[in-house]
């Protein structure tokens, strides 16, 4: 990023935050180089991660637990934020804020029903 350092929560000595306290870290990318923004507010951090198609990341206490992790530039149906998928280095997929339980196989009800309509392929 030519040189220039980025101050951030972790690069930032003099500010004392309280331990309970949520941080919003909005992350994202323009003219291929990557930007990033911390904010106290959620609502402000929202609409800035909206406007870029931005990842928004969730932090609460002195960051050492991430709270969610959101794409903006992915959406569901109704124009919600998709989880982010986190990859390993290898590009294994893993995302521990969205497990999801899977049926076992004996589990899926597996009936045909038959139907005198014809069905077309």
């Amino acid at each position: 990023m030519s040189g220039r350092r980025i101050l951030t929560a972790v690069t930032r000595k003099g500010e004392s935050h309280s331990p309970g306290k949520t941080m919003f870290l909005v992350i994202w990318w323009m003219s291929k180089n990557p930007y990033a923004a911390v904010f106290e507010n959620r609502i402000a951090a929202e609409a800035a991660a909206n406007v870029r198609n931005a990842i928004l990341v969730t932090f609460q206490g002195k960051g050492t637990e991430v709270q969610a992790v959101v794409d903006w530039f992915r959406r569901d149906e109704e124009g919600r934020p998709m989880p982010a998928e986190w990859r390993e280095l290898m590009g294994q997929v893993h995302a521990p804020w969205f497990n999801k339980a899977h049926p076992d196989a004996s589990e899926i009800e597996t009936t045909s029903k038959t139907s005198s309509d014809p069905v077309e392929a």
